[in-house]
């Protein structure tokens, strides 16, 4: 179990180590296509990953289940990229996926670059962790991009449909935590703990997120994103509605876990 992709990292010189490497060979992977250098026709130039907000949707659907398109594009600093999927027989010493998507820089400056890592990560592989992480770098970029006096409504509108897409496609999935104040799980290695794992349904944490925006609340964020669904609740479970679900919104706060999320027929 110790190599499941989670949102917690154990820390290790090796792996360290390896990030920058991996990340500095995003930087080099980067550059390919830009100006020939006079002295010996190379492709020289050194692209650094994008740190403004502005997203430019390289097709209709992208980022997007069954859509591949951001392979192509020439802004993706992440194409060419190898980004780990689980695998239970993975040297545990190598980076995770998560691990990897942590050096990216927190807040507004590595939104962008966070979008191209989740939707690329998407793109070779549909998973419900792809598509959500895919959505929450969306609404990042849409917050970012928005004030009293200009809203960005087409990545809010795109947003939306990652999410919706969490739901419509990946319904069942999980993401997997470790509970640390729960202590380390007894007769592990002092030098290498590991700690009770929980689940999640992404269902109900997207549902939370569309319903609750102070859900996305994290120490870069304190108050959360701005709301992806303007004009409050009564709003969003109308957009539940037509997405063709019904959301019991959580009664358990601050921890919301008793949140449920029922498709509906009519």
């Amino acid at each position: 179990m110790r190599n499941l992709n989670r949102y917690e990292t154990q820390p290790a010189v090796f792996k360290h180590m390896l990030m920058g490497l991996l990340f500095a060979a995003i930087v080099i992977l980067a550059g390919c296509g830009g100006e020939r250098s006079a002295s010996d026709g190379d492709n020289v130039t050194t692209q650094l990953l994008p740190t403004d907000v502005v997203l430019n949707l390289f097709c209709a659907d992208v980022g997007i289940a069954g859509e591949t398109c951001v392979l192509d594009d020439p802004e993706n600093p992440f194409s060419n990229t190898p980004i780990p999927e689980f695998d239970p027989n993975a040297d545990p010493d190598l980076p995770t996926k998560r691990e990897i998507a942590a050096t990216i820089p927190a807040g507004p400056s590595g939104a962008k670059a966070r979008f191209y890592f989740w939707a690329t990560a998407l793109a070779r592989r549909q998973s419900g962790e792809n598509q959500y992480e895919t959505a929450l770098a969306l609404h990042e970029l849409y917050s970012a991009n928005s004030n009293a006096l200009s809203v960005d409504t087409l990545i809010q509108e795109h947003a939306l449909r990652a999410y919706e897409s969490v739901l419509d496609n990946f319904f069942g999935s999980v993401v997997v935590f470790a509970c640390f104040i729960c202590g380390p799980v007894p007769g592990s290695d002092p030098a290498d703990e590991e700690f009770p794992l929980f689940t999640i349904l992404l269902a109900e944490r997207v549902a939370d997120h569309v319903y609750r925006p102070e859900s996305t609340a994290s120490p870069v964020y304190p108050n959360g994103l701005r709301p992806v669904v303007e004009g409050g609740p009564a709003l969003a479970q109308d957009l539940f509605v037509e997405w063709g679900y019904n959301y019991r919104p959580c009664t358990d706060l601050p921890a919301c876990t008793n949140g449920l999320v029922t498709p509906v027929s009519f």
